[in-house]
């Protein structure tokens, strides 16, 4: 599984990305936290001196006139490094009296508590206390506390950020083990022999993978019943094929043997009847298999259902004038449908075809085009001998022709309509002939959605 498109790349990209992105901002949140909480520490530190001063001052009686510097004594360590902190000892009169760091001249600020000064180009935070007899102020140069700050927040984001590898090898173990159930179906699939066409086992199968393997399943099944029908047709179409084809070879003997003009003559009208025959049958085999396949959407169009029919109708005029029967509308109307067009007259053409060549000479075939609701209705009636109630499940069946019949035909005509029916979700429906003998084909199409 590689490539552009590979599920395993895509997935542990969106793994690590997430991964990443989640840790990158749980120590971003972590560092302002660490750095604010230990701000907030230093803060506390810088109070904690100043007013453990006032009181060691005040117990030692310290006055302000004594030679002796007061030292800080304490009993905690300080968090940082004491040389970081300025600490001063100032009289009420403003006098520095001691200071850890006597370079360092910072002025005693005004009021008491926190406060931010600058002094010779660098930010100090100051805090002040006051005793009875002294003040205490306690600073730290901002650059200082900056940087240890940093070097602890840095300190507690070191695991975050050593746990992105470790996270991204887990991430990695985690989508090849995941997608161990679709490398297994893929290899199940290409070890299939190709006529192997039975079903997917489904058993141990992932629930996420159920859909898809239904799906092949299902696919299977077409494939297997699209291959059966093929080969039914195969062998139909052989064993009809032969019948005509022998005629042929017959009728090409017994042309050989025409020892009289009159039988030359006649053998090959018998042999020309013989390749019309054919022709038609091939031809007809041809439109069976081309109406059973899909119909991509691209091809199809708005086609008038009323003018294919009055086109059809025009053709077939001559054959139904030559058996004189009365062909014609008795309904024509607007309705349009969204098909191939040569398919919609291919229908049309071999239903109409199919009632002039079972309707006796003298008989009459009505044809009626109109919309009814969502459907865009084809009538066909004619009035032959009509369809017994028990054939009528059979003469789509491909080659079958009712037992009796005398008209000639291959019987595909009502398997190609039927088929062209399924093609565009069509119904198609035998009924009688209200008025007399005979029967009534009815073809309901969607109608298609012209934009007025």
């Amino acid at each position: 599984m590689s490539g552009v498109n590979s599920i395993r790349r895509h997935l542990l990209i969106l793994v690590l990305t997430a991964t990443t992105l989640g840790s990158l901002l749980i120590a971003a949140v972590v560092y302002q936290h660490a750095r604010t909480e230990l701000d907030e520490l230093y803060n506390a530190h810088l109070q904690q001196l100043a007013t453990t001063l006032v009181r060691q001052g005040v117990a030692l009686h310290w006055h302000p006139d004594a030679n002796t510097a007061l030292v800080p004594d304490f009993d905690a360590k300080p968090l940082a490094n004491e040389e970081t902190y300025l600490i001063q000892l100032w009289t009420h009169q403003g006098a520095l009296h001691y200071s850890s760091q006597p370079a360092t001249a910072l002025p005693l600020q005004k009021q008491t508590g926190f406060l931010r000064r600058h002094f010779r180009g660098q930010s100090w935070r100051v805090y002040r206390a006051d005793s009875a007899d002294f003040s205490v102020q306690i600073a730290q140069p901002e650059s200082a506390r900056r940087s240890i700050i940093t070097e602890t927040a840095l300190k507690i984001l070191l695991p975050l950020v050593l746990q992105i590898p470790v996270l991204a090898l887990l991430a990695w173990l985690a989508v090849r083990r995941g997608l161990l159930p679709l490398n297994t179906l893929s290899r199940a699939i290409k070890q299939r022999h190709p006529a192997a066409l039975n079903p997917l086992s489904a058993e141990q199968t992932p629930t996420e993978l159920q859909p898809l393997v239904q799906a092949l399943n299902d696919l299977l099944l077409q494939l297997q019943r699209a291959l059966e029908q093929q080969r039914h047709f195969i062998a139909d179409a052989a064993h009809e094929l032969r019948t005509p084809l022998a005629a042929l070879q017959l009728q090409l003997d017994l042309l050989k043997r025409a020892q009289t003009e009159t039988e030359r003559l006649q053998a090959i009208a018998d042999l020309d009847a013989g390749i019309r025959r054919a022709s038609h049958l091939v031809q007809q085999l041809l439109v069976t298999v081309r109406s059973e396949q899909a119909v991509p959407v691209e091809e199809t169009q708005a086609v008038d259902l009323d003018r294919a029919a009055a086109d059809v109708v025009e053709q077939l005029l001559p054959l139904a004038r030559a058996k004189q029967i009365d062909l014609g509308f008795t309904r024509l109307e607007n309705a349009t449908v969204r098909a191939v067009q040569a398919d919609i007259q291919t229908a049309l053409t071999n239903t109409i075809d199919n009632a002039i060549r079972y309707t006796e000479p003298g008989g009459r075939i009505d044809v009626a085009v109109y919309p009814d609701a969502d459907r865009a209705v084809v009538e066909i009636t004619d009035s032959g001998a009509g369809i017994p109630q028990e054939e009528r499940a059979r003469i789509f069946d491909r080659f079958y022709r009712i037992p009796g019949t005398r008209a000639e035909g291959s019987g595909l005509g009502l398997a190609i309509v039927k088929a062209s029916c399924d093609r565009y979700g069509a119904t198609l429906a035998i009924g009688d002939n209200p008025a007399q003998s005979g029967a009534r084909f009815t073809i309901r199409f969607p109608r298609a959605q012209v934009p007025s």
